[in-house]
């Protein structure tokens, strides 16, 4: 089966149009350890770290790629959608997701879909009907399920901040069938696995996605275990379930709702309403809060943020970090800081 890369800032684009074309939805999530130097021959170098990763990376791969579609997240990856169009060989598609979820938007994002539907069908000469598309979904939300299952189990087991990593990168660029089987592996391992360390903390994370290990290894070795977060790469990608009992698309625009919100969509009370939700539901006081550096949606977001929890009690600290491989110790530092002063 081919496979059809995307690039989203958010989790906004809709695998499952693509599996039901007959492709295997591929998530550019760039390579930190190959730079970004081709693609600062087009993006000025306080553009984005990450969006110029995936584009380096799209740069390099895009002939292994059946084609290649763009959601709509930040302004940042809106602004930068004809540096790919132009520059990269593949079939290229755009879906414009809208930055509200009230009626008028929903009418909107429906439409965009059945565009983007539409678009697939006669560049490839395939048909995506209604039963692909419920068949799709039902694949999505059994690998969702599983992942809601397994990642509960951060909270007394000893999994670690990479290992949850892996298990998100996996299922957003893997063959379905082969994350199923891989889900299926963890759900007879994790289960049985110690209990959770007694000399970790564990706290939430949210900010800017988290889109290499290197940052999950960090906190982990500053002592501090994720149990709970709101990342695209993360809880945001499994939360909800895709709604089954109404038509396809109109079930893609109701789980889009569904979803815990990113920075970068309005109203942002929806997004302290959820972290503030799971802090209660898991019984956690403490909170990670983070962007990467150029991420000004979760720049901007962060001192509201910080200062709303704050009142609630919650103890939070907000770092900045590079998009680098290597070991940003003066994050660590301040990291292992904020645990000691936890404990």
């Amino acid at each position: 089966m081919q496979t059809f890369a995307y690039f989203d800032s958010g989790h906004e684009f809709p695998e499952e149009i693509v599996m039901a074309a007959g492709f295997t939805p591929y998530k550019i999530l760039g390579d930190v350890e190959a730079g970004t130097g081709a693609a600062d021959e087009y993006l000025h170098t306080y553009f984005c770290p990450f969006a110029r990763g995936a584009l380096n990376q799209a740069l390099a791969a895009d002939d292994d790629w059946a084609g290649i579609g763009f959601a709509h997240g930040c302004d940042a990856t809106n602004r930068h959608y004809d540096v790919w169009r132009r520059h990269l060989g593949q079939p290229f598609f755009w879906v414009n997701t809208p930055m509200k979820t009230n009626p008028t938007a929903r009418v909107f994002h429906r439409r965009g879909l059945d565009d983007f539907r539409a678009d697939l069908e006669k560049a490839y000469g395939v048909a995506i009907t209604p039963e692909k598309l419920a068949a799709a979904i039902r694949q999505s939300n059994r690998i969702k399920e599983k992942m809601r299952r397994l990642a509960a189990l951060r909270a007394t087991r000893d999994i670690t901040n990479p290992e949850y990593f892996e298990m998100v990168r996996t299922a957003v660029q893997e063959p379905r069938d082969r994350v199923l089987e891989y889900l299926g592996e963890l759900e007879r391992e994790w289960p049985a696995r110690p209990a959770f360390p007694r000399a970790l903390v564990p706290v939430l994370l949210t900010g800017s996605d988290v889109t290499f290990p290197g940052w999950m290894e960090v906190m982990e070795e500053a002592g501090l275990r994720v149990v709970r977060d709101d990342l695209s790469l993360g809880e945001r990608y499994f939360h909800a379930a895709i709604p089954e009992t109404v038509e396809p698309l109109k079930a893609l625009v109701e789980y889009y709702a569904l979803q815990p919100q990113p920075a970068t969509r309005v109203p942002s009370d929806r997004r302290l309403d959820y972290l503030k939700t799971a802090l209660w539901e898991s019984g956690l006081n403490a909170v990670v809060s983070q962007n990467l550096k150029f991420c000004e949606p979760y720049a901007i977001d962060a001192p509201w943020i910080v200062n709303e929890l704050k009142k609630q009690g919650i103890r939070i600290i907000h770092l900045e970090r590079e998009y680098t491989p290597t070991l940003d110790h003066q994050a660590l530092t301040r990291l292992e800081t904020f645990r000691q002063l936890l404990e």
